[in-house]
């Protein structure tokens, strides 16, 4: 008689289980034959030995584990480790006592290899957990679920969007077409959603774009960094104290999340009732009632984290060394840190952010907005398309099917709402091009001493966020983590990341300060209090603009004339923004039909800078010239940076009017969110 219960996903699933098994097994004997050439105290004489210690270790471990998470839940979570290194250490010493080839003569030893093998176990098993849905419904949103328990059935919709950072509509086509996103492509074809895309203002970057989207509001953000001169006071969207001062400018307190909504590794906030890895909230009273130590407790999530992050470090190093040894370019430099940042971002905040919206579901929140980085992160570095990158959107295309799946644990539906905050565009950078950086040719073209920062990561924006918020926690956990970081904290911000030169050195001592977004230039003139006109410009330095246009990589320059208004001027000709005559050929052609609404836009802001710089757009090769060493890049005109990605259900509505600029979104997706 035939078991019907034992299926063929069964089968194959029981037939990974043994296979993953087995290869962990294998490691681990090899990692404790290493061992016992490093460790006094511990001694392995035969392979037989070796192989049964840690079979024994495994399965005492299975049962042993469950019981000591359930005990540190109850009470403290720090109390899960030290439980288990104690219990783990005698349980070595027993098991060693018991199997013939192996001799642990300390307490220490016992331990240290407990620690060692367990750890390595959980490598290799959260490595292939990647891919293992059913373990992640077991272990972790059974546990959910039993904790928040069942809330009454809502029959209105949810909504969860999903923004993938820096995803240009042409890059998710061909992802789509070559079999990267299989679940968004079910959506597509099913009928289920459709697709819309929506142009960016003309400061496409993240802190440009989310505040438009989150809070319909992006005035006076002309950059990714700009200096206003009110103040004399330099911005940057990698400083959280900068973005929080954003956002109390932009927020009227009735932004997308404010009806009761979640914020998840998000720059703003969107007046999110709570938020987590949220640079424009870190340390304040908008707390997430997601316990930490959910995540970081549970063996399963620690096991699993620990291996993808491993693996996506691996990945880098491989990728990296791939690309140099076929001689890709454009390149850029990808050793340092960015092996560990790619990790952090691909690996663990995809994993904190899919935590966060299970449990968010399961608690029926009504909206939830998280963000994605990998991608844009990765696209920095390897380009936009190179299947490095791409791979990047397989992973969360897997998320997203598994976030699918648990909605069906939910009180209420959810309507899933796919969006990037802009796109990127590829190209050889400024300096590769001329073998000088910007900042480099205005000095020698104006003979003045200028200031730029440090380019700074996003992604240790987000780590020191996690950071900064977990060791504000009123527990002993947080208390713990405040003193091991208090040597890396500044104004109540912990700081950690590779550091440049102090972001204030030398800029008071500057006649001018040059700043760089993607292929966006911004100068300012700080001994001018007012914003330098065209003829002032050139009576001070004669020899700028000229120069400038000199380059065939800059497309175009954006200054106030006294005698006309603004004016765009390329090396070919001159386009009014007062009323759009153009003397000679137009320096915005092949920039988009919408490109002067959009310099008008940043015209009006009140630090608008004295010079903007948008680099040259080569249509026939769709490339740029970032002014920073980004092979993808985003934050000015040109190319697909500015075409940015909407999917969502076909039950909602969008208009018949195309969506251009972030406040716009903001409109169209804000009545999709309900009220509770």
């Amino acid at each position: 008689m035939s078991n019907t219960n034992f299926t063929p996903e069964k089968k194959r699933n029981l037939i990974e289980y043994l296979i993953i098994s087995l290869i962990s097994l294998a490691v681990q004997v090899s990692v404790l034959g290493m061992l016992s050439l490093q460790i006094s105290g511990l001694t392995v004489s035969t392979l037989e030995g070796a192989f049964f210690f840690v079979l024994i270790l495994g399965v005492a471990n299975s049962f042993l584990i469950p019981p000591l998470v359930n005990f540190s839940v109850r009470f403290h979570p720090l109390i899960f480790p030290i439980l288990v290194f104690l219990m783990n250490g005698l349980l070595v010493l027993l098991i060693g006592s018991m199997i013939p080839g192996i001799l642990i003569s300390s307490l220490w030893a016992a331990i240290s290899v407990s620690v060692l093998v367990s750890m390595t176990g959980m490598m290799v098993g959260g490595a292939f957990a990647a891919d293992d849905v059913a373990g992640y419904e077991r272990f972790v949103v059974q546990p959910l679920i039993k904790r928040y328990g069942k809330t009454e059935k809502i029959s209105r919709p949810g909504v969860m969007f999903l923004e993938i950072d820096g995803l240009s509509q042409n890059v998710l086509q061909k992802a789509l077409q070559d079999g990267y996103m299989p679940t968004v492509k079910r959506w597509l074809e099913s009928g289920s959603h459709k697709l819309a895309g929506w142009e960016t203002d003309l400061s496409c970057q993240t802190g440009g774009c989310q505040p438009g989207i989150l809070h319909g509001n992006n005035t006076n953000i002309p950059a990714f960094r700009w200096y206003e001169k009110s103040s004399g006071k330099l911005y940057s969207s990698d400083a959280p104290g900068n973005v929080a001062e954003v956002e109390r400018r932009v927020s009227n307190g009735l932004g997308l999340l404010a009806n009761n909504g979640t914020s998840r590794a998000n720059m703003y906030s969107g007046d999110a009732r709570e938020s987590i890895l949220t640079i424009s909230t870190i340390g304040s009273v908008k707390r997430n009632t997601m316990e930490y130590f959910l995540f970081f407790a549970n063996p399963y999530m620690t096991a699993r984290v620990i291996g993808i992050f491993l693996s996506h470090f691996m990945v880098e190093v491989f990728e990296g060394w791939l690309q140099l040894a076929r001689n890709e370019r454009p390149r850029v430099h990808r050793a340092g840190f960015f092996p560990f940042t790619r990790a952090v971002t691909t690996g663990l905040l995809r994993e904190m952010s899919l935590f966060s919206l299970v449990g968010d579901m399961l608690r029926a929140m009504p909206s939830m907005y998280a963000t994605f980085v990998g991608y844009d992160e990765v696209a920095h570095h390897s380009g936009i398309a190179r299947k490095d990158a791409l791979r990047v959107l397989t992973g969360l295309d897997r998320t997203f099917e598994w976030l699918e799946r648990f909605s069906g644990a939910a009180s209420r539906p959810y309507h899933f709402v796919l969006l990037s905050d802009h796109g990127q565009s590829n190209g050889a950078t400024f300096y590769q091009r001329t073998g000088k950086t910007l900042q480099k040719v205005v000095e020698e073209l104006a003979n003045l001493k200028t200031f730029s920062p440090p380019s700074n990561d996003e992604t240790w924006l987000r780590i020191n966020a996690l950071l900064t918020d977990v060791s504000r926690e009123d527990s002993r956990g947080g208390r713990l983590m405040s003193l091991a970081t208090k040597g890396r904290t500044k104004d109540g911000t912990v700081d950690f990341g590779p550091k440049g030169k102090p972001e204030g050195r030398g800029k008071d001592r500057s006649e001018a300060i040059v700043l760089a977004s993607g292929n966006l230039g911004l100068i300012y003139f700080v001994a001018w209090k007012e914003r330098m006109s065209l003829e002032a410009i050139n009576r001070a330095f004669p020899g700028l603009i000229p120069g400038l246009l000199r380059y065939r990589e800059i497309g175009f320059l954006m200054v106030r004339s006294e005698a006309h208004g603004p004016l765009i001027i390329g090396s070919k000709g001159i386009r009014h923004l007062r009323d759009g005559t153009v003397e000679g050929s137009d320096p915005l052609a092949g920039f988009g039909a919408n490109a002067a609404k959009h310099l008008c836009f940043e015209d009006s802001f009140t630090n608008c800078p004295d010079l903007l710089i948008n680099s040259h757009y080569w249509a026939e090769t769709d490339e740029v010239a970032a002014f920073e060493e980004l092979v993808g890049s985003h934050g000015g005109l040109g190319g697909s940076q500015s075409k940015a990605v909407l999917i969502y259900p076909s039950g909602l509505e969008i208009g018949p009017d195309p969506i251009v600029g972030a406040g716009s979104l903001h409109k169209v997706i804000k009545q999709w969110v309900p009220a509770n």
